[in-house]
């Protein structure tokens, strides 16, 4: 007799543990680690789906209180041994439930998608004269049967579209026994391969060559760390990890790489298939849920060797994985903010440890605690100081407090207008870059100040101008534009403040010849929005494009000589401890955009803060200086990486007992902070204190240790649950938040 060891898919920590179930004999031969399967569980017995993880001959509980397995889900497993490992460190490291975490690891629909081919039954023995009797007669079926002489094997759909006719016909040649139709599995495609330019491996600079040459070393080695790559925008990343790759492949081995948006992902793409051609695919959220399957598969059949996608990209099943490489490292977008919260760099180390395969990290901006890191010998470090071209470009910081003393309100510098216009006259392409979504910040009041606000999220409405009305960005509740104060009832009312929209807008009224293109989440919500706009922008049929953080990182237009950054230090108010390095990495970044060919590159960088030392370091291109600063200002605050952070949010829609819950959990903490070792601040409200109804508190814990930091937050919160009534509050906790808001 055999025991099926059985994750249950509930997603709660009291069911989080194995189940042993028995193997119906019948089962026996195709039941298998990995697969899905349905058992009866609980004291209804209902029907569950669960995960096999592995096999046993015995088992703890007695044979007459053990249940069977109802079916099999699968013809294959869905989860490999490595996986089921994977899963388990994601459930110690980020405090969920095994189930949880195979879920996330898992496509979210496994399906194969099937469809109905048509064959000649040329084997029936009197196939020939009933061939000849039912052509003749020059109907539908003839004319089904001539265009199966000429494309036999033809899907039932297919053959319908060419000929323009119903099934019947089909149908009847079927009974006849002329035809066969069979059913075969269909793997949806994403990538168009009839117009790939292929490229060869470029000759590489001296820094290139010794970056190439270090990590291929560091491939053939037992015990690997990861490897960081920081090297300056336009430095040539790219094509190193380009050459890494075709190593890899050479050895029969796969790659991963993940980059942090959608929006790099066509541009990636193109770059890798003119290299590797249909050895590539990709995944990320746009596609639909059938065409992610089918490129999991694909992965999982070992008819691709390197995927390429956003964080849920760094799970793809590949047997042989050789490297997985992070490009833009710094960003935020690889750290998951729904359970599990987990951090595809942290999945990617993992990984590695399970599978021997290196982790490449690469960016011009390394997060402050990866470049620690690799200080402190942890990772390996290759530093590459100067571009491909060896020409950075010339950036301008504009004190925007000084455009206003001399009566220029616009929120365009003179300096930059008169730099777009030169580049309009040379047919160069601009970059506006923004960081703010909609039409513009607000719509207030200027005679009483009353600024227009959804009461249900406690955050000001934005104004969109494509329909004139007022949305809020966090319940997406919109409302008509007044066109008097509700409070005061006077007609000064209007937008302020500067949007995408609002920046596309003045942009058109100033110089009307030009031609412009828009990019913000409001532009690329479609399936190819992203994708469309970057092929129109580089194939030079727009002179500027305006846009949000989007276009801030990776993207490579050789056209592109001026960059013009509207508001540069609006992300130095946000409250976060990381508000600076955010800044340094937006203005920098962006910045690289600019000069990436021949062409010499300007950037003006427009601020009301230009003392600050991010824009200071960010002007000069200066990230170890940055980081000098940055570093020992986080030594002396005890910020990460001196320390860890635990975020704890309460809501709901009683405020009163949030606030008396989160206080009772405090005093509780402070009981058992045995000496001391940990730091509580807060409890407070939110920085958007009000979402969808619901009232948000939070509290911060701060401890050096994360384990100890993790389980003491945990046991707190344990205890807390065990002696305070917490209906109608959700608890959401996060271990270093990407924010602390």
């Amino acid at each position: 007799m055999k025991y099926a060891e059985v994750i249950i898919s509930i997603a709660h920590k009291n069911v989080d543990r194995i189940f042993n179930y028995i193997v119906p004999e019948s089962f026996e031969a195709d039941l298998r680690i990995g697969m899905r399967v349905i058992v009866p569980f609980g004291k209804g017995n209902k029907n569950y789906e669960g995960y096999v993880i592995g096999f046993s001959k015995s088992s703890e509980i007695p044979f007459n209180k053990l249940k069977y397995i109802v079916s099999i889900m699968d013809k294959y497993p869905i989860f490999s041994e490595n996986t089921i490992m994977l899963a388990k460190f994601m459930r110690e490291k980020y405090y969920t439930t095994l189930a949880e975490c195979l879920r996330c690891i898992m496509p979210s629909v496994v399906k194969d998608k099937v469809s109905r081919y048509v064959y000649l039954n040329r084997e029936k023995k009197d196939f020939n004269v009933l061939f000849d009797k039912c052509v003749s007669r020059g109907n539908l079926q003839s004319r089904v049967l001539n265009f199966l002489l000429e494309f036999d094997g033809t899907s039932v759909n297919e053959i319908k579209m060419f000929l323009d006719i119903n099934s019947a016909p089909i149908t009847a040649l079927e009974k006849k026994g002329l035809i066969q139709i069979f059913d075969r599995e269909v793997k949806r495609e994403v990538l168009d391969f009839s117009h790939v330019n292929f490229t060869k491996p470029f000759v590489p600079t001296d820094e290139q060559k010794m970056a190439i040459d270090f990590i291929k070393s560091k491939l053939y080695e037992k015990e690997k760390k990861p490897v960081l790559i920081y090297g300056v925008t336009g430095s040539g990343k790219t094509e190193i990890y380009l050459q890494i790759i075709d190593e890899v492949l050479k050895n029969g081995k796969q790659a991963i790489v993940l980059v942090p948006e959608i929006s790099l992902t066509p541009q990636t793409v193109n770059r890798f298939i003119s290299r590797f051609g249909k050895r590539v695919s990709f995944t990320h959220s746009r596609l639909s849920v059938g065409e992610r399957f089918d490129q999991w598969k694909k992965a999982r059949e070992g008819e691709i060797s390197i995927m390429i996608g956003p964080r849920s990209a760094v799970f793809t099943p590949f047997s042989k994985l050789g490297v997985i490489i992070i490009d833009e490292e710094h960003e935020h977008t690889y750290k998951s903010e729904t359970t599990p919260k987990y951090d595809a760099r942290e999945i990617a180390r993992e990984i590695g440890n399970i599978t021997g395969s290196l982790t490449v990290l690469g960016s011009a901006t390394p997060d402050i605690s990866t470049y620690y890191k690799a200080k402190m010998g942890e990772f390996d470090l290759i530093t590459i100081k100067n571009r491909v071209n060896r020409s950075f470009p010339d950036v301008n910081v504009i004190d925007m407090r000084k455009e206003l003393e001399k009566g220029n309100k616009s929120v365009f510098s003179d300096e930059l207008l008169n730099a777009v216009e030169d580049n309009l006259l040379n047919n160069r392409q601009t970059i506006l870059f923004l960081n703010r979504r909609g039409y513009s910040t607000f719509v207030s009041c200027r005679k009483c100040g009353y600024v227009m606000e959804c009461k249900d999220c406690n955050v000001n409405f934005t104004y969109h101008l494509s329909n004139d009305r007022l949305v809020c960005h966090y319940c997406g509740k919109n409302i008509s534009n007044p066109k008097n104060c509700p409070q005061c009832g006077s007609k000064y009312i209007k937008y302020f403040g500067a949007g995408t929209q609002k920046i596309e807008e003045e942009t058109k009224k100033l110089f009307p010849e030009a031609r412009i293109l828009r990019m913000d989440m409001d532009t690329t919500s479609g399936k190819h929005g992203h994708e469309n706009i970057l092929k129109k922008f580089a194939a030079g049929e727009a002179d500027i494009l305006i846009g949000t953080q989007m276009i801030a990182k990776g993207l490579d237009f050789p056209n592109v000589s001026l960059v013009g950054v509207i508001a540069a230090d609006m992300s130095l108010n946000s409250g976060d401890f990381k508000c600076a390095e955010n800044t340094f990495q937006m203005l920098t970044q962006v910045s690289g955009r600019a000069g990436r060919s021949a062409i010499k590159g300007r950037v003006f960088i427009q601020t009301y803060n230009p003392e600050h030392y991010s824009i200071k370091f960010a002007k000069n291109n200066d990230y170890i200086s940055f980081y000098d600063y940055e570093i020992a200002v986080r030594k002396q605050m005890m910020y990460p990486p001196f320390t860890n952070i635990f975020f704890i949010m309460f809501t709901g829609e009683d405020e009163k007992k949030i606030i008396k819950a989160l206080y009772k959990f405090l005093d509780i903490m402070l009981k058992f902070n045995k000496n001391n070792q940990f730091e509580h601040i807060g409890p407070a409200p939110a920085v958007i204190s009000k979402i969808k109804s619901q009232y948000r508190w939070k509290i911060i814990v701060k401890g050096v240790v994360e384990r100890n930091l993790k389980n003491y937050v945990l046991y707190c919160l344990d205890k807390l649950k065990e002696g305070k009534d917490l209906s109608g509050i959700n608890i959401n906790i996060t271990l270093n938040p990407v924010y602390i808001m």
